[in-house]
């Protein structure tokens, strides 16, 4: 398998499982907790597309953005280490930070009433994104396959 190939298959894996907690986690808060609009449309018509549709563009989002941070990944790999580094290097973490406080913005600014989500949803998304897709990637580069 060629390296980008390795790349995307790692951050397509990662992009994937970040979706996966992300809709489940959506889907259970607006099965619980809808909000007001969401109410209020479901009574006017049919939000079978609306579902539809942020489904899809999740996805695609996720996917696409976890694909970044991997080329990003391995950009910024250092290929003297032969084992697979726990913490990926200061600048890939510095992006994502940035990235964190970004997503914590917008977040807070739109959900206000759900701080506790929020919160929740941006540890597992630093941990898939900022630990799990730099060491996928290393992992796959690494395999023989």
């Amino acid at each position: 398998m060629d390296e980008p190939l390795r790349t995307v298959v790692a951050g397509m894996i990662g992009g994937a499982l970040m979706w996966m907690i992300f809709s489940t986690h959506l889907g259970l808060l607006l099965v619980f907790r809808p909000p007001r609009f969401l109410l209020q449309r479901a009574v006017e018509s049919r939000v079978i597309s609306l579902i539809t549709t942020t489904t899809i563009v999740t996805f695609i989002a996720w996917n696409a953005f976890a694909v970044g941070m991997s080329f990003l990944s391995v950009a910024l790999l250092d290929g003297t280490n032969e084992a697979i580094p726990l913490t990926p290097s200061p600048i890939y973490i510095s992006v994502m930070v940035f990235i964190l406080i970004f997503l914590a913005i917008l977040g807070l600014v739109f959900f206000r009433d759900y701080k506790i989500h929020i919160i929740a949803e941006l540890s597992v998304f630093f941990g898939v994104i900022g630990l799990l897709i730099p060491n996928l990637v290393v992992a796959i580069h690494r395999a023989q396959l």
